[in-house]
């Protein structure tokens, strides 16, 4: 079963979050975790990261998972962030604050069909 952990500080935008990707992945386990605790991602060999800031992704990045895909959520879209996100190795980049449409989007690539719950 893949994972996808959502990274932040923040207890209610994390669990919000984490919520929302439940409902859209029934399939997949998701797990909400505090920036300053990766380690508890390297654990759990999380699949897909969804972090939401790219400071946080700076710090990070010698401590994730070689195999976790990364997805940054970020209010700034500009063509700097973008590219300061790619340089991170950042798979995905969507703008925050992010909607099912969005992540759905993004996520159905990287998990594959059997981690998305039927279009009905």
């Amino acid at each position: 079963m893949p994972t996808i952990a959502v990274l932040d500080d923040d207890a209610s935008e994390r669990d919000a979050l984490a919520g929302m990707l439940r409902g859209l992945f029934p399939q997949v386990r998701v797990i909400g975790v505090r920036t300053d605790d990766p380690t508890s991602v390297a654990e759990r060999d999380a699949a897909v990261l969804v972090v939401t800031e790219l400071t946080a992704i700076e710090r990070l990045l010698h401590r994730l998972p070689a195999s976790a895909r990364v997805i940054a959520l970020t209010r700034e879209m500009g063509p700097d962030t973008l590219l300061r996100a790619e340089a991170l190795g950042v798979a995905a980049s969507v703008r925050a604050p992010a909607t099912t449409r969005s992540l759905r989007a993004v996520l159905e690539l990287m998990l594959g069909p059997d981690g998305a719950r039927d279009r009905d």
